[in-house]
C-alpha cells in the first residue's frame, strides 16, 4: 500500500501526542486510505501516471525498468512519468542519446522524448521521427518520482485530517472520489498534476 504521508506527521496534523500510541493502527489504515484515494484520483487526471517513492509505494511499477510504447511516425513520443531516461532503442536498434532532448526541459518528471531539429542527411535536412510500430520503441530509465512532493504529502494530509474526523463522528460512509470533500482537496493540492489527455504513452 501506499504511504505518502507518515504516523507522526498526521498525529501532528490532527493534534495527537507523539507519544499517544493508543490508535496508531488506526492511523496508519487512514495513511495507507489518503495515499490510495490520491492514486486513484492521478490515475483519473494525470495520463502516464506511475506513482512517487518506491519505498513508499504499493505500485510495483516505480522504479528502474524498461517501458516499451508504439512508435508515433512523429517528432514527440509521450512516455510514462520518468525521473530520469537511460537508453532508448526503436526496434532493437539504440538511438543516439544526443539525437533527443527530453520534455520538459527544466522540470521533473518526464513526459516526452523529442526528436532534434532539424537533422543533416544526404537529402539535406530532414525531420527524424519515432518509426511507426507496435511495442517498437524500448525505454529504460527510472520511472515514477523518486521522492514524494510536498504537495502530494499535503493532499495525503488533508485527506488523512477528513477520514480522522469522520471516523470520530462515527461515520463510516465510504471516502471515495465521488466524495465532495474529497475532489475538493484534491483539487486544490494535486491540481498542478492533472495533465489533457496526450496519445504516444
Amino acid at each position: 500500500m501506499s504511504a505518502y504521508t507518515s504516523r507522526a506527521a498526521l498525529k501532528e496534523a490532527i493534534g495527537q501526542l507523539s507519544t499517544d500510541t493508543t490508535d496508531n493502527s488506526k492511523i496508519d489504515s487512514i495513511v495507507f486510505r489518503a495515499s490510495a484515494i490520491v492514486d486513484s484520483w492521478l490515475d483519473t487526471v494525470r495520463p502516464g501516471y506511475v506513482g512517487f517513492a518506491a519505498g513508499s509505494n504499493a505500485r510495483s511499477s516505480v522504479g528502474s525498468n524498461t517501458r516499451y510504447y508504439d512508435g508515433t511516425q512523429e517528432e514527440w513520443l509521450f512516455i510514462d512519468d520518468a525521473s530520469s531516461v537511460g537508453t532508448v532503442s526503436v526496434d532493437d536498434t539504440a538511438v543516439d542519446a544526443t539525437s533527443f532532448v527530453k520534455w520538459p526541459y527544466n522540470e521533473s518528471p518526464i513526459r516526452a522524448l523529442v526528436y532534434k531539429q532539424p537533422t543533416t542527411s544526404l537529402r539535406g535536412l530532414t525531420a527524424d521521427v519515432w518509426s511507426r510500430g507496435t511495442r517498437n520503441v524500448s525505454v529504460v530509465g527510472y520511472f515514477g518520482i523518486a521522492t514524494v512532493p510536498d504537495e502530494v504529502e499535503a493532499a495525503a494530509i488533508a485527506l488523512g485530517i477528513l477520514i480522522w474526523r469522520r471516523y470520530e463522528r462515527g461515520e463510516e460512509s465510504p471516502i471515495d472520489m465521488n466524495d465532495p470533500e474529497v475532489k475538493a482537496i484534491c483539487s486544490t493540492y494535486l491540481s498542478a498534476w492533472s495533465l489533457p489527455f496526450i496519445g504516444g504513452a
